[in-house]
């Protein structure tokens, strides 16, 4: 028998948006004047940091552009901040068909991401794709960032769900194994709609 759910929460960035394009990725590379592995590098290092809200867009590029070896202006971290913020902004389409499947269904939905702030206030502007959710957790909003604990519990209580009536699904195995510490259901997404045929197997979702 499939395992019952009351929601499913959904990750944003590689889930229900498309991961940055290579083409992205050089150009920002581009703009700091490093190698691609050098700023891919330094861009995951500050990272959490800057997801959890503790760093600003001035003070996240500008500790990128220093481990890459440069000084940039204020207009570039600007820059810098908008090219980012426009390479997760591409709608991953059949993700979001499944979002609205799975709630016409019946179920709640969230989302559950790591953000940092600047993105978090344009999320409507660049995204004005996403479906209606039940619930929003953002990582900035809280100061929690996955895997911790309480950006989980940030989010089940706002559904009003219990743990173990949860399926999470994220792009990232430290966050699923996050979840199920506490209890939530949960599937790596690893960037082709198995995922979903996987939910639909294994609970009482739809598939499409």
């Amino acid at each position: 028998m499939p395992i019952q759910i009351d929601a499913v929460v959904f990750d944003f960035g590689k889930v229900l948006c498309r991961p940055q394009s290579p083409e992205v990725v050089d150009a920002l590379a581009a703009r700091l004047g490093a190698s691609r592995t050098a700023f891919v590098a330094a861009f995951a290092e500050f990272r959490l940091e800057f997801d959890r809200g503790a760093l600003d867009d001035a003070a996240y590029w500008n500790a990128v552009a220093d481990r890459c070896g440069v000084t940039i202006s204020p207009e570039t971290v600007a820059e810098l901040a908008d090219r980012d913020a426009r390479g997760w902004s591409v709608p991953n389409e059949p993700m979001l068909d499944w979002v609205r499947a799975v709630r016409a269904a019946g179920k709640k939905t969230a989302i559950l991401s790591n953000m940092q702030t600047s993105f978090r206030r344009r999320l409507t502007e660049l995204c004005a794709w996403l479906p209606a959710f039940d619930h929003a957790t953002f990582s900035s909003d809280i100061s929690s960032v996955k895997p911790e604990p309480a950006i989980y519990d940030h989010c089940r209580l706002g559904l009003g769900v219990a743990p173990g009536r949860l399926l999470f699904i994220d792009d990232v195995p430290a966050n699923i194994d996050g979840a199920r510490v506490l209890g939530w259901h949960g599937i790596v997404f690893t960037g082709d709609m198995a995922a979903l045929k996987q939910a639909a197997e294994a609970f009482d979702v739809p598939l499409a």
